[in-house]
């Protein structure tokens, strides 16, 4: 058992949108351009969003290419507000 490696999981379930903090009502999503894990409400913020069909595209490429686990275009984005 020494020899075994540990490996973080990772849960899509949030109580809360990790953009917005608004409660997610039991739906997420992961974003198009980080790592987060965020409301249907910020899904839909996020298709308004000039780079999004970039994102799509690249996120798809990445997947063509054998990366299960793409950081996304923009891995530092924090809020559409911001």
């Amino acid at each position: 058992m020494e020899n075994l490696k540990s490996f973080e999981s990772f849960d899509m379930r949030r109580d809360n949108c990790d953009r917005c903090g608004e409660p997610t009502n039991g739906s997420t999503i992961m974003s198009m351009f980080n790592e987060d894990v965020i409301c249907m409400s910020c899904k839909e913020s996020e298709k308004d969003h000039p780079d999004y069909k970039k994102a799509t595209d690249e996120e798809s490429e990445a997947v063509k290419n054998g990366d299960r686990n793409f950081k996304g275009i923009m891995p530092d984005f924090k809020s559409f507000n911001d």
